[in-house]
């Protein structure tokens, strides 16, 4: 099964990283604990989509030491 979900960050502040994202349209959000990088879809739903789109900022940010901006995840 192909997936591709975009994200874009929306807010960051000394504690948390809130990103939206999805396909075709970004109308989910997800929030990052910036403490203990732990991650939580604000609708509850705990799917493929947030867990690969989670899966990649996270990656970004141990990579760089920054919080992305924005990309795509696909597959």
């Amino acid at each position: 099964m192909a997936i591709l979900v975009d994200y874009q960050k929306v807010r960051e502040d000394e504690n948390q990283v809130e990103y939206r994202f999805g396909s075709p349209e970004m109308n989910r959000r997800l929030v990052i604990d910036k403490g203990d990088r732990w991650g939580s879809p604000a609708d509850g739903t705990a799917d493929r989509k947030f867990e690969v789109v989670l899966g990649k900022i996270l990656r970004q940010h141990r990579d760089t030491e920054t919080w992305p901006e924005g990309g795509t995840y696909a597959a």
